[in-house]
């Protein structure tokens, strides 16, 4: 019987479909790598584009007042929202005045919330922004932050820096104030009796509503102050809330939140927080002037207060808000408040700062100087800080210290040659 057989494969045939097997083999891992690759970047560009203000459903567990217990509420308590830029002593004061008999804190309260919120609070210093539902937070949760950050990081070697505005993030710690969709006011579609209940029904979940002051906390209340205030002025006779801003330099409050904020601030350089710092202060001043001054003259309702006055006279500062509130003076609390007082909190950055520009050669001071060039008209406007005046500071802050890498003698030549500079290039447009 007869097999009809094809032409046999040759050795060099046979060779050839073994490499392409092996290289396809060696392929594959790559293959499907990139595939994985291009799935993580569409996920990320569309992570990215998502709306960074997001708005949730409501929580699981809240009180349940009606409009109208609200609305009592209201009419018998003061609303006291306390704001200003990260480290700059926002905490500070609200744990003392929450130590006042006649204030509450927001803290967790036995048989409230059950989802965990008490550790919430710890991490997130008991801040209001984090324990409501009704505005946005503005990137400061920091969810998938780290994510949006690398995005811009790589989109940045690759493309010119302002190619694309998406590329700056423009949310979270030290940046917050920068994008345009953070600044709620007195004309947010969010202003609305539900949202009004909803929220006091949020917060009221931590508040000791028997006390007369309620005291929330939040850095970002610098940026939507008017919008808290008109929403709890809705039907009451006049909006309970208060307004205690504070104030801090922007170099050591800067370099306070580079050394407390990590990898969240690891790609700003100090110039871009101080940028934030202008951006919100600015916000704040433009509120005052333009909401309450306008629309609530003569009412008291807003304080500034600049850390500096606390270091230096923390008794007198105490006693001015809580005559401002109307709230008695205790002793006790006085005392306690100056016993935490750290005097020298400013100088230690002023130190970090003024060793810099001595030791750091042109490269930093040209960077110094390009900063006040850029920010120092705009920060005198809103604040009594004069950057012009760090060459001073810095004489004061050095030449007290002994050191033994660098004589008197020397700094003071580094300083005369950075004023003679500064000088110069300060007569010059920004």
């Amino acid at each position: 019987m007869l097999w009809e057989t094809g032409p046999r494969d040759t050795p060099e045939q046979n060779d050839r479909r073994e490499k392409q097997r092996q290289q396809e083999q060696e392929m594959a891992p790559y293959l499907v790598g990139f595939v994985v690759l291009i799935v993580v970047l569409v996920i990320s560009l569309l992570l990215w584009f998502h709306p960074h203000v997001e708005f949730h459903k409501a929580p699981k567990s809240k009180h349940d007042f009606t409009l109208q217990e609200v609305h009592e509420h209201l009419e018998n308590h003061t609303l006291l929202h306390i704001g200003g830029l990260h480290r700059s002593g926002t905490t500070l004061l609200a744990d003392i005045l929450a130590q006042h008999p006649s204030a509450a804190g927001l803290q967790f309260q036995e048989g409230g919330d059950a989802r965990g919120k008490a550790k919430i609070m710890k991490k997130t210093y008991n801040e209001g922004i984090f324990l409501q539902t009704v505005y946005p937070k503005f990137g400061l949760d920091h969810d998938k932050f780290l994510l949006r950050k690398w995005i811009g990081q790589a989109a940045k070697m690759i493309f010119p820096e302002g190619t694309f505005s998406w590329m700056r993030l423009r949310e979270g710690i030290g940046r917050f104030a920068l994008h345009p969709r953070h600044q709620l006011d007195d004309s947010t579609r969010l202003i609305h009796p539900s949202a009004q209940e909803h929220l006091f029904n949020e917060w009221a979940l931590f508040w000791d509503l028997s006390k007369p002051v309620l005291v929330e906390k939040s850095p970002s209340n610098i940026v939507i102050s008017p919008f808290l205030h008109r929403l709890w002025g809705l039907g009451v006779a006049a909006s309970p809330a208060k307004f205690l801003f504070v104030q801090r330099h922007p170099i050591p409050v800067s370099l306070a939140t580079q050394r407390r904020a990590g990898a969240i601030v690891s790609d700003l350089s100090l110039a871009d927080l101080v940028e934030n710092w202008v951006a919100a202060e600015e916000l704040r001043a433009k509120h005052v002037e333009s909401y309450f001054e306008y629309y609530e003259p003569g009412r008291d309702v807003y304080r500034v207060v600049q850390m500096e006055d606390i270091l230096k006279e923390p008794r007198k500062v105490l006693v001015d808000i809580l005559r401002w509130l109307e709230m008695s003076q205790s002793e006790d609390l006085l005392l306690a408040f100056e016993e935490q007082i750290r005097p020298d909190q400013n100088l230690q950055y002023f130190k970090v700062y003024c060793n810099g520009l001595v030791r750091g050669g042109n490269k930093v001071l040209d960077e110094h100087h390009k900063m006040i060039v850029r920010f120092r008209d705009r920060v005198l406007k809103v604040s009594p800080y004069d950057l012009a005046d760090i060459p001073k500071l810095c004489r004061q802050v050095l030449l007290g210290k002994k050191d033994q890498e660098s004589t008197d003698a020397q700094i003071e030549d580094a300083m005369k040659a950075e004023e003679v500079a500064e000088a110069d290039i300060l007569t010059k447009e920004p």
